[in-house]
């Protein structure tokens, strides 16, 4: 495949625009967004209503047990406690979206006003979640900064991992987004509030209770509220990687979208996550040992492809795997498997975990560099390891099926027109030469010759994903889709220049000028 700088460099579509040209914003999809963040709403009024009935265990308890302000303050006030001017501007939110919602429903407006105020509806009602994972970025922004590097590498490597028809970079970014903010903002809302709660009621007549009794008391409630984290977590990602998929377009609906939207959406979490007990660990190193430099190692380095991204991941591949199921049943039990997977593993991770740390750490020394750098990263990612497994396997047996597919598009679109011709096509099924290709295309026109040639390749890729999805009906609305493929190939071709015949695909391994 041979690619030569253009002739007259065309500047690339604004940000925006791309982004508006990938998300689908028909009536049906809109309706289908909403109906999520309906169900995110109304899981979030479930855990406000008991923990306003709940049993005060102390005298001077706040009504709602998210006001109780935390011994110290500070880190463990974010973790228990929820600002309530943050409190207020929820509850705001969730008001002006049932007005809005109430007024489209008498007035029905035309289809241009209804698209933006259903928007207007997602943004007020969703937005002010997002508030508590800002407000813990920007109290500590030098443990932020410190978590950006790895978390970039991350998102780097799900973008050019994928080796078929990539996830859109617009997609992978909201997917992180809804990780960092929704995920992180709406589950520690979430389970603040249980926490208040469990303890109300479990926690009841402690005042009198000896020491040890309010301690295995408390242990019980943290219980509960792992579990609650643990479910509640699992559901809004699960409910992300839906919304994302629904919303996007120009892409494959499989085992490995699944995985990358999902990973991302765990990879966002992760990152505020980290903030937070990085500082809060460092604050109470002198009480328990634990240090902010050794929850950066574990969240941000050894383990960062675990945890709520690694969780993440299995459960965007089980949804995938069920968007693919033909029958009803089948798309049940992919998704709910996963969501148990998910589940069960995260939580595993936190109990499972402790309980071996408090085993071993009986038996060597507590912080020392081998503790520190062996065993407390073993015993973390040992209960994750059969999920990780399980995780990893989705995704060689989906690229393997994205490699089968891509061939059999590839074919079909070399004997339907120019946009893939036959030398070409060599190219597109085998990622090694398109590595090879690419690095050659490099050194011979630069930078902007290898994008060209990338933008080429990828835009290829998705003509021959396209006939994949569209298999069994390639007419009506399908067929203007492949058109529209077919016309972004012949424009990038001639923006590139590439030329109408490149050479025979040479040996793997031997890059091609």
């Amino acid at each position: 495949m041979t690619a030569v700088p253009p002739a007259t460099p065309t500047p690339a579509p604004a940000p925006l625009a791309a982004f508006r040209a990938a998300v689908r914003d028909d009536a049906a999809a809109r309706g289908r967004a909403l109906l999520v963040v309906r169900l995110a709403v109304a899981l979030y009024l479930l855990e406000l209503l008991p923990n306003l009935v709940r049993p005060h265990v102390l005298p001077d308890e706040p009504t709602l047990s998210i006001f109780q302000k935390a011994p110290g303050g500070g880190s463990v006030g974010r973790l228990l406690g929820t600002p309530r001017a943050v409190f207020w501007t929820v509850l705001a939110g969730i008001a002006i979206g049932a007005l809005i919602q109430a007024f489209v429903l008498v007035t029905r407006p035309d289809e241009r006003r209804a698209r933006a105020l259903t928007w207007a509806t997602i943004a007020v009602m969703l937005g002010p979640f997002g508030l508590i994972p800002l407000v813990v970025v920007l109290e500590y922004p030098a443990q932020a900064l410190a978590c950006v590097p790895g978390t970039a590498f991350v998102l780097w490597l799900l973008h050019h991992g994928q080796r078929f028809s990539r996830v859109p970079l617009a997609m992978l970014l909201v997917a992180f987004s809804w990780g960092a903010l929704i995920v992180f903002g709406l589950g520690r809302a979430a389970s603040n509030l249980a926490f208040g709660t469990v303890n109300g009621f479990v926690g009841e007549g402690n005042g009198k209770a000896s020491l040890s009794a309010q301690l295995k008391s408390q242990y019980r409630v943290m219980d509960v509220v792992v579990v609650h984290l643990g479910v509640v977590n699992a559901l809004l990602v699960a409910a992300g990687v839906v919304l994302l998929l629904v919303l996007f377009r120009h892409r494959l609906t499989d085992a490995v979208t699944g995985l990358v939207v999902g990973a991302a959406i765990g990879l966002g979490y992760n990152l505020v996550e980290s903030v937070l007990f990085i500082r809060l660990y460092g604050s109470l190193s002198a009480f328990n040992g634990a240090t902010g430099g050794f929850e950066y190692w574990i969240r941000q380095s050894v383990g960062l492809l675990g945890g709520q991204v690694a969780f993440g991941a299995l459960l965007g591949a089980g949804i995938g795997v069920a968007a693919q199921a033909r029958r009803r049943g089948g798309r049940r039990r992919a998704a709910l498997t996963a969501f148990a997977a998910a589940t069960t593993g995260a939580i595993a991770t936190e109990v499972l975990s402790a309980w071996l740390s408090h085993l071993v750490h009986d038996h060597i020394d507590i912080g020392s560099p081998f503790d520190t750098l062996i065993v407390s990263p073993f015993l973390w990612l040992l209960p994750q390891a059969p999920f990780i497994l399980v995780t990893a396997v989705l995704l060689v047996l989906g690229t393997r099926a994205r490699a089968a597919a891509a061939r059999a598009g590839v074919t079909a679109e070399t004997a339907a027109g120019p946009a893939v011709t036959r030398q070409e096509a060599p190219f597109l099924i085998d990622p090694a030469l398109r590595f090879w290709t690419l690095a050659g295309t490099w050194r011979l026109h630069g930078w902007n010759g290898m994008r060209a040639l990338s933008r080429l390749q990828a835009a290829q890729l998705d003509l021959a994903a396209w006939h994949w999805r569209h298999l069994d009906d390639a007419d009506g609305p399908a067929r203007e889709e492949g058109d529209a493929l077919r016309a972004k190939v012949m424009r990038l071709k001639a923006r590139a220049g590439a030329a109408p015949a490149p050479p025979a695909a040479p040996h793997p391994g031997q890059a091609t000028p």
